[in-house]
């Protein structure tokens, strides 16, 4: 393969709802370019890009892909993001190798609020994209419903450039509003035919409307009642569409390739031309791209696979990147070498001897570069920005299958975070559970599924336990006393301890006020040690006990049978007998939730919290997100293990919450049941 032109290159991302036909559509474009022999199929599991299993087993893509095509002499770089919006801070870092957004909608308006998030994150990019309102020949397909709610939510200067001749069934061809003539869809390409009376003149009037805004001339020519020439209207359009003032919309049906020779042109004659881009680096430096410059070059996705190694795809910004080029990775401070540099169709690669400003490409075993990183060759500093990963809302405990992967299952999650920085893997505070957190259960089960084929370990997940406490509320002084006579030296330890509960929060304090003499001073460690393991576990249901306050008044000893370990031991039988007769209470973690949704389903979310026994602190208008409120409320944790779930269905996929632990309360009864009953068969079944 030769080397990827310095020109005529488009990077663009192709987005949108999952189940909306994205990968259907990118494949048709694929099979139209003859860049694949024939077009593939996601139900079969033969689309070029949703070829890793778990979007195959799915049948949805579950994370970006790569392909490429070349038409009319202009080299196309598809990436194939995932719809759920599970996987959106994924799709965010594959944006940065992207210049333009293709976003794929059904011909349905009540979907349209699942994309309003992405389009809202793309407008704030200032990237250019399209809408394509796809699945028209559908039952059910309403283009005009769908295109006033686009205006209606993202403004004017989202307008039709193809309005559909039919829909559902009776679907055959589109009008081309810029031009006002019309076309009959074939099986490969678009015929002229007969222009409906009055189809797309509103659209028409629309689209000059909005291109007048930029155009003083053009308004001129509206204001004076003359139809302006279509080359100035095309100017004006490609102009526009490039630097992110008009938003075009057309029309396709993927699965029957109607639609796609225009989007293709479309993405050819109005997007930018990557080779020309120019990006600002993290301290506010345009990055130019120069071909004869230094290598800059960020990584928008990372793939690990255990026999082939670790691939690394990356936007190049400027310079020529080639396989003998000595990287440095400013983000680390590390020195990497590429191990071959690759053009990516699906799980085809190819080999690219160099690649200029506005290539993506794939680079091979890069050691400690992961994605969101910056590389850069001659001694140049930049570091690209990476946005910010807000905190994953859900997650889930796991353990090997068999204990003998238990050592390993650390090093293989660290692998799987290369693949998908959205990942969190942490060691749980509170209940030492090893815990996976990410974006909804869809990224968890897809990560556990790709986790166990890549690596052959089995995994046994469930929801992180509740990390409840212990406390007492009265206080009592109790003796304990340890004796044990063997043979040769025997073990002897008294100790009188008084227990008692402390303000909540303060956690455990430890004194003593021996007088005398009667527990040696040397002993003391051993009794706080004994305290210390005794509030562990709890006698309500063997969970750690905090806010206790204990004091060693006295005791006695043994001059030949006393030791550390006698007072240890002591200790810990007189805490084991004492607390009981401390009236002990269970607490809950009580959560701070903080919960972003659209105005329109506030009082869904208020009644949903109320539900889940919280309470709600106050509710408002968001200040980072237009039309939407964030209500603030403190909710038991043990009530919102799925809550986002619930959450996102409620509210269409646009609700999502952050949550820290904020405090421990005093269980109600009905918990403290529930809650003793489960720990007694747990502790049956062991």
């Amino acid at each position: 393969m030769a080397a990827t032109s310095a020109h005529g290159i488009r990077n663009v991302a192709f987005v949108g709802p999952h189940h909306s036909g994205k990968t259907t559509l990118v494949e048709a474009l694929l099979a139209h370019a003859h860049a694949v022999p024939r077009k593939g199929s996601v139900v079969e599991g033969t689309a070029t890009t949703d070829h890793d299993p778990e979007s195959q087993s799915h049948q949805m893509s579950v994370a970006p892909s790569f392909a490429y095509l070349t038409s009319s002499g202009v080299r196309v770089n598809i990436i194939d993001c995932p719809g759920a919006v599970d996987f959106f801070e994924e799709t965010k870092f594959a944006l940065y190798g992207a210049d333009a957004a293709v976003i794929v909608v059904e011909a349905d308006p009540n979907r349209l609020p699942q994309v309003e998030i992405l389009v809202d994150y793309i407008q704030s990019m200032q990237m250019a994209h399209c809408f394509v309102i796809n699945r028209l020949d559908r039952p059910g397909a309403d283009f005009p419903g769908t295109y006033a709610a686009l205006r209606q939510r993202f403004g004017n200067h989202v307008v039709a450039e193809q309005a559909p001749i039919g829909q559902g069934e009776t679907l055959s061809g589109f009008v081309d509003v810029v031009s006002m003539k019309a076309y009959k869809y074939g099986e490969s390409s678009s015929t002229p035919t007969t222009l409906p009376e009055h189809l797309a003149d509103k659209d028409h009037e629309q689209l000059l409307e909005a291109l007048a805004d930029f155009d003083d001339h053009l308004m001129e020519e509206i204001l004076e009642g003359q139809e302006p020439p279509l080359d100035e209207v095309e100017h004006d359009l490609e102009a526009d569409v490039s630097t992110d003032k008009i938003v075009p919309v057309v029309v396709a049906s993927g699965i029957r390739g109607f639609g796609v020779p225009e989007l293709l042109e479309l993405i050819i004659r109005q997007f930018p031309d990557g080779a020309e881009i120019r990006r600002v680096d993290a301290s506010g430096v345009a990055v130019e791209p120069n071909a004869g410059g230094p290598v800059v070059a960020q990584v928008v996705k990372t793939t690990v696979h255990p026999q082939s190694g670790k691939l690394s795809i990356v936007r190049v910004l400027s310079g020529q990147l080639g396989s003998d080029t000595a990287l440095v990775n400013t983000t680390r401070d590390v020195k990497e070498r590429p191990g071959g540099v690759y053009a990516l169709l699906g799980k085809s690669q190819s080999t690219v001897p160099s690649s200029g400003p506005g290539s993506l490409v794939a680079i091979a075993r890069l050691e400690t570069t992961v994605t969101g990183d910056t590389l850069c060759s001659n001694g140049a500093k930049v570091r690209m920005p990476v946005h910010v990963l807000p905190k994953p809302a859900f997650s889930l405990a796991l353990r090997p299958h068999d204990r003998a992967d238990e050592a390993k299952l650390s090093q293989l999650l660290v692998r799987m975070r290369e693949e998908d920085p959205t990942l969190v893997i942490e060691r749980e505070h509170f209940t030492d559970e090893l815990v996976l957190r990410g974006y909804g259960e869809m990224h968890l089960a897809v990560t556990v599924e790709r986790l166990q084929r890549k690596y052959g370990v089995k995994l046994d997940t469930q929801l992180p336990q509740v990390p409840y406490r212990e406390t007492i509320t009265g206080k009592t002084q109790q003796q304990g006393r340890y004796k044990h006579q063997t043979g040769g030296h025997g073990m002897f330890g008294d100790v009188h301890l008084d227990i008692e509960p402390m303000a909540r929060g303060s956690g455990f304090s430890f004194k003593e006020k021996i007088v005398g003499g009667a527990v040696p001073k040397q002993f003391f460690p051993g009794v706080e040690k004994g305290v210390r393991e005794a509030l562990e576990k709890g006698p309500i249901g063997g969970f750690p006990v905090v806010d206790v306050h204990v004091v060693l008044v006295d005791g006695s000893y043994h001059t030949v049978d006393s030791n550390e370990m006698s007072f240890k031991l002591a200790a810990s039988l007189a805490m084991r007998e004492g607390m009981p007769k401390c009236h002990p209470v269970l607490l809950e973690p009580i959560q701070r939730i903080e919960v972003t949704v659209p105005t329109a389903y506030t009082s869904t979310v208020l009644q949903q919290i109320s539900g889940h026994r919280g309470q709600i602190q106050s509710y408002g208008p968001s200040e980072v997100r237009q039309g939407s409120d964030v209500v603030k409320a403190l909710v038991p944790q043990a009530e919102i293990p799925r809550y986002l779930t619930e959450l996102r269905t409620a509210t269409q996929g646009l609700g999502y919450f952050t949550a820290e632990h904020d405090h421990f309360e005093f269980a109600p009864p009905k918990v403290v049941q529930t809650v003793t009953a489960e720990r007694k068969e747990l502790a049956a079944a062991r």
